[in-house]
């Protein structure tokens, strides 16, 4: 009971206060923090037939409806020795979009990002658990729509993806160098994955690599293979070469992706991604995304996906902002084929603690 009163006490004490960190000493600390997030897609509905149409069909916009959810976590960290630390990170987020079901009827509901833990030191640090594997910190450089659901579709570094992403059982090495950032990761085999629509367990290797100037110039380059087990797949290899502006009001990267059998055995692509935004000093930022990936499976050629969006906020302090943001989609209409081609745009409130 008086574990479960310190909790109670510290949580009321992060909420009230709307700071991060809730204790610290000497030898440990623990910060909690977390989002609320409110969105709503708008855009063309799929309706089915459309006569006329010359093609029988209607294209639609591929994002509709609420998008809605709480974010919370957790870091952790204690002093073993001199020089020396444990550490340990979860992060868990609740979609609330349509109906108050509880977590039995509805399991996609609440997801776990991340949980892991490990040491640090001067050296670096090692993790193990749910977490990003070595190409993960590179794919965010452009992973930076304002709106939460845009960005991050043309690379191929996406969550329980080969560990380009978040992913589990994940063991990390992770440094920082005089300007240097040195990541490697192993994903090792079995488990399920977060994508319900994917039961892909295997096990993955990766590292990247990326050096900031002192100009505000950062460069880097990731590799990551994913070791398919099933006979008649090839491994699934994918290559990141990425470079960032970032001096705290303008920012601008840009990101390319090499990958070869990696989206499904036979099949590679290209993936361009790139972000331009600026922060004005009395609470306005802009953002302007693109994102284009090209398929190539058995020499046929196809954009998967090529949008631009267009977003802008206002942030009221620290905590608050209201953001909108505009999808230009640029995909062709497939004949005899309603397609997910049409523009959408989402509002949203967003706040942080």
């Amino acid at each position: 009971m008086k574990k479960l009163t310190v909790v109670a006490l510290a949580l009321t004490a992060a909420f009230q206060a709307q700071a991060v960190e809730v204790y610290k000493n000497d030898t440990s600390m623990l910060d909690l923090y977390g989002r609320i997030y409110a969105g709503q897609f708008f855009g063309d509905k799929k309706e089915g037939v459309d006569t006329a149409n010359p093609n029988g069909t209607q294209d639609y916009s591929a994002k509709q409806g609420a998008n809605q959810f709480v974010r919370f976590g957790a870091k952790a960290e204690t002093q073993i020795q001199s020089g020396l630390k444990a550490l340990a990170q979860y992060e868990v987020q609740m979609y609330i979009n349509d109906s108050e079901k509880t977590i039995s009827e509805s399991s996609d509901n609440l997801r776990t990002r991340l949980a892991f833990a490990g040491v640090g030191a001067d050296w670096g640090s090692v993790t193990f658990g749910r977490q990003k594997g070595a190409p993960g910190f590179l794919a965010d450089w452009t992973d930076v729509s304002l709106s939460d659901g845009y960005g991050n579709e043309a690379l191929g570094a996406k969550t329980d993806t080969f560990a380009t992403n978040r992913a589990g059982s994940v063991l990390k090495y992770s440094g920082l160098f005089n300007g240097f950032q040195l990541d490697t990761s192993y994903k090792f085999d079995g488990g399920d994955t977060e994508e319900t629509t994917s039961k892909d367990s295997d096990a993955a290797y990766g590292a990247a690599v990326a050096y900031t100037f002192p100009f505000n110039l950062s460069l880097g380059t990731a590799y990551n293979v994913g070791i398919r087990d099933k006979s008649g797949e090839s491994d699934a290899k994918l290559w990141i070469i990425s470079a960032k502006y970032d001096n705290k009001a303008a920012y601008a990267a840009l990101s390319y992706a090499d990958g070869s059998d990696f989206l499904a055995t036979g099949t590679d692509h290209t993936g361009w991604e790139a972000a331009l935004g600026y922060n004005f000093e009395n609470g306005f930022g802009l953002m302007a995304l693109w994102n284009k990936q090209e398929q190539d499976k058995a020499g046929v050629k196809k954009d998967n996906v090529d949008y631009y969006t267009l977003g802008a906020q206002y942030k009221f302090n620290k905590n608050l902002r209201v953001i909108g943001e505009y999808r230009i989609n640029n995909l062709d209409s497939v004949a005899g084929k309603a397609t997910a081609n049409q523009d959408d745009f989402q509002l949203a409130a967003r706040y942080d603690f």
